[in-house]
């Protein structure tokens, strides 16, 4: 399985030369391609190529995910999988949408896929998605829980591609008895180490990741992972085979 960033950086005004486009992933496996999330600041490559991939795969409705959240776009034909919340969030429409069921599983040629439900915006539901070919993968951009059980969705997971919106801040907030927001980088790692998941490619960086020094980033991710861990922070062009 290959896995692809054409865009690492959260809904943020920070950027930098490894952050600049919204985040999103493409996990190729034998001759299927999938792309997640097409946001509103997405790398020009994605719109040359888009017809190339076999299906489009949606976590949620914030603009950084999902372009049709602020703008038409009819040159996108390939089908786009996503919730009802999600479809029903913005009055614009993909051509070819493709309405899933959270905890389903269905495949997309050579991948299977089950979305999972996600504790992150009080308006904007959103789902994590589990792949599955010769590898496991979880992509979980934004999200502060898991509404399933953990030990559901990250069972057997070999790579976990989560937040990187705080690498120890706390994002997480509190309204009306229901928590919303993003979860710190070094929960991520702790989720890996309970869970058996020796591989974490973290994505989605908020403003603390984005303006730090990548060596004390290292340093940090190296403390909080105690070897326990294979960490990676990804950038714009990241690529890795699992």
């Amino acid at each position: 399985m290959i896995l692809r960033f054409p865009g690492t950086r959260g809904e943020i005004e920070e950027s930098s030369e490894l952050h600049r486009y919204h985040s999103s992933i493409i996990v190729e496996e034998a001759d299927t391609r999938i792309l997640i999330d097409y946001g509103q600041k997405h790398d020009p490559d994605l719109h040359r190529e888009i017809s190339n991939f076999d299906a489009l795969l949606i976590t949620h409705a914030h603009p950084d995910h999902y372009m049709w959240t602020v703008e038409e776009n009819k040159a996108v034909e390939i089908p786009v999988y996503l919730t009802r919340e999600t479809l029903e969030y913005s009055r614009n429409k993909p051509l070819n949408y493709r309405i899933i069921e959270p905890g389903k599983k269905f495949s997309i040629k050579d991948i299977s896929v089950v979305a999972y439900r996600v504790i992150h915006s009080l308006r904007c539901p959103a789902v994590c998605f589990r792949l599955g070919g010769k590898k496991t993968i979880v992509y979980a951009p934004d999200i502060v829980d898991t509404e399933t059980d953990k030990s559901i969705v990250f069972k057997g997971v070999d790579t976990l591609i989560a937040d990187g919106s705080s690498l120890n801040i706390n994002m997480v907030r509190r309204r009306d008895g229901k928590i919303f927001g993003h979860t710190r980088a070094r929960t991520v790692i702790n989720w890996c180490k309970k869970y058996g998941i020796e591989n974490l490619i973290l994505t989605h960086f908020g403003k603390q990741i984005v303006t730090m020094d990548l060596t004390e980033l290292e340093q940090k991710l190296g403390q909080y992972s105690e070897n326990r861990v294979r960490v990676e922070a990804a950038f714009d062009g990241f690529k890795k085979n699992i």
